[in-house]
């Protein structure tokens, strides 16, 4: 590996003369006399007489091999809560319009309505500006993250460049290809609902760059305000950047302190926007009744239902040993860890005490460091990994899942500060590298050796994000006994794979390997509600009426006020003739979300069979004021109605119904019953003679020609 950048021969000649030197602190500026001598020695330039500041030269070399590594994610699709943020967000697909109440309400307002929404507006802003431009196309959404993670890869360096006083490129260049080539990154790259977290890490870094050169004094107050702003705009993105209260004042008082006033108002300045925050958060929150707490369930965590206090415990503190084994050996990457990914164990478990060792070893090397040197970057290393990753430790409270990749964006930062300083104790072997330090086999051998398997990894690793189907996949052949990932694969295939394929054979066969992986889900953990639910439907798609209703009953005993398990389980009892109770279940599903339009049209069927023909009108406006594009809908209100004798409103629905399908039969066949029952027989022929060209196979069709034809006085061709 070879870099174009220029050097000073006067500093190299000196250095081979000197057989000792005094040690030289990290962050101490070299004596003005030095500078000077620097400053008026003759400059040359390594190949062709390069003179690109060897900033711009390494940070294109960043840029390079981020785009290289995550170039290939731009083929996949919407992936695991895409859809919620994109796809299927009612807000975000208005475009940019709806910018201003994406900054009004609660952070999942758009998909769905939960007590305990959050905040987090600005990755949204960005997919409804995507939406305008560009539609519904999760190429560009992709491409648009690899762009976001550049940057996060780049206000990174940037920040360790000015950590290390602009004197130690070369190292901050290697902290930044360490985090760029991380394969535990291909979580938040990978999934575009995690713009969120590149857009927060981004804007952070942002404003640590700036609150340095606001402290050396190099651009004044302009960049105390800036570097707020981007704290603001992190904020505006995740909570994660919540835990920069406490980094933020270590840096700055104890690391660089140059300036105490300075000091005061940097972290002044973070805790104003933090406070600002809070409190634009909770009024949104509270003006949507989003604040309210919510258990945590045990398939999300399985902490919530621990044996007891002191095994929740132990397992809390493994859980903090699988974070720091994925920061240094992070294989195998999984999407989801939940129940029984992660055993229960206690205190004396051997993985506990070796966690336990590891912990109180980082916290001795960051303690005696510290008493060596305040400013030494394995200090700062240390605690920023500590401070990042204790919010999601599970310690102070329980998270929405157990364990998480994307859990460690943040974290990464620190072990690849760790990386790098002993990259630069054991491989460099000296704390005055220049340049041209990485211009030699053992550096570059090493770096080759890290950062190779690292990168082919995420290459490899993005290609299990192109479907929910490939994703699970993959994970269910590391982790077979998560009863979650069991549950995803087999949604993933029936649903997903299922709606794409029109072969009927093949959906059969899909549909059995779908209940293969949710009665195996089931199997771990009895009492998933949702995996009971997805089964429940897939067996009644099947006709297995029993196994569906034995399973809509489980996920209804496990909660009772469950949206999906009423409504199928009222599906199952419809399918059956029991009509008053599945109109009583489809009753409960609209109380418990009234927004759940397939109740509303099971419910207008069943009222069809009682020939409680009004009802069924009404619950077919219901959907149709939810989905107008419901061609079921119209056609059966339309039936409604004509079972009514009110031929024009009867008429009317199926029209609507063949303007969204000119080429359904049903609808052509029965416009032609409508006029055939107003004796406009010439009308209703040519009807029936459409509807017999798109199928001619439609006995129906051809039952009421023949009628037409023979009320015209057409004998013969009735008669044909």
């Amino acid at each position: 590996m070879k870099f174009l950048f220029t050097f000073n021969v006067t500093k190299l000649k000196m250095a081979k003369k000197q057989t000792s030197k005094p040690a030289v602190k990290y962050n101490e500026p070299k004596p003005e006399t030095q500078a000077k001598v620097q400053d008026t020695a003759p400059r040359y330039a390594v190949d062709l007489g390069s003179r690109i500041p060897p900033f711009l030269i390494y940070a294109g070399i960043l840029s390079v091999i981020s785009l290289i590594i995550y170039i290939n994610s731009i083929a996949n699709g919407y992936v695991l809560d895409d859809v919620m943020v994109l796809k299927d967000n009612t807000l975000v697909t208005q475009g940019a319009k709806a910018i201003p109440e994406l900054f009004r309400t609660p952070h999942m307002r758009g998909y769905l309505i939960i007590p305990n929404d959050m905040y987090r507006p600005l990755s949204l802003v960005m997919f409804a500006v995507e939406y305008s431009l560009f539609g519904l196309s999760p190429g560009i959404s992709h491409f648009i993250n690899i762009l976001t993670y550049i940057g996060c890869v780049l206000v990174f360096f940037a920040f360790m460049d000015r950590f290390f006083d602009r004197k130690k490129t070369a190292l901050a260049f290697v902290c930044a290809l360490f985090f760029a080539v991380h394969p535990i990154h291909t979580e938040v790259v990978s999934n575009i609902k995690s713009r969120d977290e590149l857009l927060c890490f981004f804007f952070a870094f942002l404003s640590l760059n700036f609150f340095v050169d606001f402290m050396e004094g190099r651009k004044s107050f302009s960049a105390l305000a800036f570097g707020a702003i981007a704290m603001f705009l992190s904020y505006l993105s995740k909570e994660t950047v919540v835990t920069f209260i406490a980094i933020v004042p270590f840096l700055f008082f104890l690391v660089k302190n140059r300036d105490m006033r300075k000091g005061i108002m940097i972290s002044g300045a973070t805790l104003l926007v933090t406070a600002i925050y809070l409190v634009i958060r909770a009024a949104i929150l509270k003006e949507y009744n989003a604040n309210q707490p919510t258990p945590v369930e045990f398939i999300d965590n399985a902490l919530a239902g621990a044996p007891s206090a002191i095994i929740k415990f132990g397992t809390e503190i493994l859980i903090m040993g699988y974070y720091l084994r994925m920061m240094f050996v992070p294989y195998p990457l999984i999407s989801n860890y939940s129940y029984n990914k992660v055993p229960f164990v206690g205190l004396g478990d051997v993985w506990v005490i070796i966690t336990l060792v590891a912990y109180l070893t980082l916290v001795y090397v960051a303690v005696t460091q510290f008493l060596k040197d305040r400013k030494n970057p394995w200090t700062f290393g240390v605690l920023f990994f500590l401070a990042t990753i204790s919010l999601f430790s599970n310690f102070p409270f329980l998270m929405g899942a157990e364990i998480a990749e994307r859990f460690t964006f943040f974290a990464s930062a620190g072990t690849c500060i760790l990386m790098a300083m002993a990259f630069e104790k054991w491989v460099l072997r000296s704390e005055n590298n220049d340049i041209t330090s990485l211009n030699k086999t053992l550096p570059v051998g090493v770096l080759a050796l890290i950062c190779i398997p690292f990168a082919g990894y995420t290459f490899v690793r993005n290609f299990d994000w192109k479907s929910n189907a490939t994703l699970y996949r993959a994970d269910l052949a590391k982790s077979p006994n998560d009863s979650r990932l069991n549950y995803y694969l087999g949604t993933a295939m029936a649903e997903g794979v299922y709606d794409s394929e029109p072969d009927t054979v093949k959906k059969h066969e899909i549909d059995k390997e779908s209940i293969e992986h949710l009665q195996k889900s089931i199997a771990i953990y009895g009492d998933y509600t949702e995996a009971n639910a997805e089964i429940g439907r897939v067996f009644y798609r099947e006709r297995m009426m029993d196994s569906a209703m034995k399973h809509d009953l489980k996920a209804l005993q496990i909660n009772p006020n469950h949206v999906t398990g009423n409504n199928n389980l009222g599906s199952v009892y419809l399918t059956l003739g029991r009509y008053p109770e599945a109109i009583a279940l489809f009753r409960k599903t609209v109380t418990l979300d009234p927004k759940y339009n397939y109740a509303y049209f099971n419910m207008a069927r069943a009222y069809m069979q009682l020939k409680n023909y009004d009802s069924a009108i009404i619950n077919f406006r219901l959907t149709l004021n939810f989905n107008p594009n419901n061609i079921d809908a119209q056609q059966e209100c339309g039936m409604a109605w004509y079972y009514k004798l009110n031929w024009d409103s009867a008429a009317t629905y199926f029209k609507a119904a063949l303007s969204l399908n000119p080429n359904d039969a049903n609808a052509v066949n029965n416009l032609g019953a409508i006029y055939l029952n107003n004796k406009k027989y010439p009308e209703a022929i040519q009807y029936f003679q459409k509807a017999l060209s798109i199928n001619p196979n439609y006995i129906n069709a051809g039952s009421n020609l023949a009628k037409a034809l023979f009320f015209s006085g057409q004998y013969p061709q009735a008669i044909q």
